[in-house]
């Protein structure tokens, strides 16, 4: 059976989108290194198809662009896209220098009028926890539950935390919990890049005050937002990151699935646990 140019460019583009969409993470315990394989190794040419090599440069049967999947592509459903991939800046505004305790950091975010968050949220979410714990958790963007409780990691999600703690031998007084941003976006809508900018040097400061020896990144959306490129979530867990907050200190940073994720996806907490034992043993 021989298949027409239109058969071969719909497979092609499928294809490409579920390459993009990390399908070596789904497939493989261990996802393959990126530069493995490319679009190009796993394209067989036209003539394979229909008996005739296609014109160099026809872009009607050119393979999709990974980062650019069909019209139409579900979006990918594990984690919300990252607001922003770069490291922390090496400084912040002078206004937040100016604040030495996480108390003053605290009224600052409180005195904040230039975030529309702010005024459509229940709450701000500023911490949990023991702030003078070896262990910093930097949880995902506030939700419902959050938002009405105003702490971070609670309900469902926040359960199922505590039990992971619990698997190597903590709980929430061993370790010091806060959310990427402050407030809950209206709708659970993924931050605007204003947004993140504006409330992003408030997190690299309370790292600061903290002084925690390392960190855990929880989820998609956190890890990419303070480590460097490398992927999604499934790609950057694991890994040891020595990252500089912004106080010339480099601290270790270890990301992980958020719980949100593994109450959809139980299968995955194996996953979250050889996550948990690296930390256990990072902490001694």
């Amino acid at each position: 059976m021989v298949a027409n140019s239109h058969d071969r460019t719909a497979l092609i583009e499928a294809l490409a989108w579920q390459h993009a969409m990390g399908i070596d993470e789904i497939l493989l315990d261990k996802p393959a290194p990126d530069e493995g394989l490319s679009m190009a190794d796993l394209i067989l040419p036209e003539k394979t198809l229909s008996g005739q090599a296609s014109p160099a440069g026809q872009s009607g049967n050119q393979a999709q662009d990974p980062a650019n999947p069909p019209e139409g592509a579900a979006a990918e459903t594990v984690e919300p896209a990252a607001t922003s991939s770069s490291p922390p800046p090496s400084g912040q505004p002078a206004s937040l220098a100016g604040i030495t305790s996480l108390e003053g950091l605290r009224d600052a975010l409180a005195a904040l009028d230039g975030c529309a968050l702010k005024h459509t949220a229940s709450n701000m979410i500023f911490a949990d926890g023991n702030p003078g714990a070896r262990l910093m958790v930097i949880g995902d963007v506030p939700g419902r539950d959050e938002d009405r409780v105003g702490l971070p990691l609670v309900g469902s999600d926040g359960q199922l935390f505590d039990r992971m703690l619990a698997s190597i031998g903590l709980s929430r007084a061993d370790i010091y919990i806060v959310p990427l941003i402050p407030w809950r976006p209206p709708g659970n809508r993924t931050p605007t890049a204003e947004e993140m900018a504006l409330l992003l040097p408030f997190l690299y400061r309370h790292v600061q005050l903290a002084t925690p020896e390392m960190l855990l990144l929880l989820g998609g959306v956190t890890a990419k937002t303070m480590l460097p490129p490398g992927g999604g979530i499934l790609k950057l867990r694991g890994r040891w990151h020595d990252i500089d907050y912004g106080d010339g200190t480099a601290r270790p940073t270890l990301a992980t699935l958020h719980p949100a994720y593994l109450c959809r996806s139980p299968a995955q907490k194996r996953l979250a646990f050889a996550d948990l034992v690296a930390l256990a043993g990072k902490l001694g």
